[in-house]
């Protein structure tokens, strides 16, 4: 009689709660890729718990869960002994391509986002490469839904959030605290004209990179940020930038000096994206497909596992499909 063993499967969402999803296939696979067990249209909660072979008769076995609402996860590789029981929840991330925002209106946003709303009121703010989103009122603040504009008005929510958590280690102050004015949002990324402090802390930084690598500093690339600095602003001086990892993704700080009809300033080019270590560490056994580029709500996901119950001024609810007649 062959050796059997018991998986036991459970779903849970960045926040840490069970994850809904009302339709999933469960595959396990071998390590030549035969499956030896599938269930289709599974739904969760609750946990499910899977009969499979153990060791001899079955090794190096993994997992791969494909859900209808989140994105495609798999276990590392394991062997069951027999009559063992491996009870492992699977950490699923939301697939942006199945959820959509629903932002607090401008006047319901709580006191944490005093500072963005101040630096945004009656201020021209623009979408790079798009319209004018027009000065900030709480009326055009609240009619940014174009799909672009949702995009972008994510980005800027999920910056602030980890901006005004985590400080610069130059001048110990939140890194927010030396934004100026917002000038350029889009869906990775704002532009803004910032204190000469800031530019400071990151040419310090740079020079200083052997006693600021292991705090998670290296440097970022300024090729493709040229682009990024409005037109109406001319860069006077080469840019310089630095990455920062953070658990909620890598953070790029790219400075310029800069010259526009009012006089010289300092303008920040700030980005985030996911990188592999936010990835590999979400989870202690099951690993997370990406097919490459930055969604602002993946980086949702990572503030949300990471920066538990924080406030990030919107919130996701599925996109329901629309059903052929």
């Amino acid at each position: 009689m062959e050796n059997m063993g018991r998986f036991a499967l459970s779903l849970v969402n960045a926040e840490g709660n069970s994850a809904d999803d009302p339709d999933r296939t469960v595959e396990f696979l071998r390590l030549d890729g035969v499956c030896v067990l599938r269930a289709d249209r599974l739904e969760f909660p609750p946990q499910h718990c899977f009969t499979l072979p153990a060791f001899p008769q079955g090794q190096n076995l993994h997992c791969m869960i494909t859900p209808s609402l989140y994105r495609l996860v798999q276990s590392e590789f394991f062997t069951l002994t027999d009559g063992e029981e491996m009870n492992k929840p699977a950490l699923v991330l939301r697939d942006p391509d199945r959820w959509q925002p629903d932002f607090a209106p401008w006047n319901s946003l709580s006191a944490r986002f005093t500072a963005l709303k101040s630096i945004l009121t009656n201020k021209l703010l623009k979408l790079k490469h798009g319209p004018d989103v027009g000065v900030i009122t709480p009326a055009s603040y609240d009619g940014m839904n174009s799909p672009a504009l949702l995009l972008a008005k994510m980005a800027l929510l999920n910056l602030f959030a980890v901006l005004t958590t985590q400080t610069d280690p130059v001048s110990n102050q939140p890194w927010f605290n030396l934004v100026k004015q917002i000038l350029v949002i889009d869906r990775e990324r704002f532009v803004a004209i910032a204190s000469s402090d800031l530019y400071e802390s990151v040419d310090h930084i740079l020079n200083n990179l052997g006693t600021f690598k292991k705090q998670g500093f290296f440097p970022g690339d300024v090729s493709l940020h040229y682009d990024n600095i409005p037109s109406e602003y001319q860069v006077t001086a080469p840019m310089i930038s630095v990455k920062r990892i953070y658990r909620q993704g890598n953070v790029q700080f790219t400075m310029a000096k800069a010259r526009n009809a009012n006089g010289d300033c300092i303008l920040l080019d700030c980005d985030m994206d996911e990188h592999s270590n936010v990835i590999e560490h979400l989870a202690d056994v099951f690993t997370h497909v990406f097919t490459g580029g930055t969604n602002p709500i993946d980086i949702h996901e990572y503030i949300l596992h990471y920066q538990k119950g924080v406030d990030l001024g919107y919130s996701l609810r599925e996109l329901k499909q629309e059903v052929a007649s």
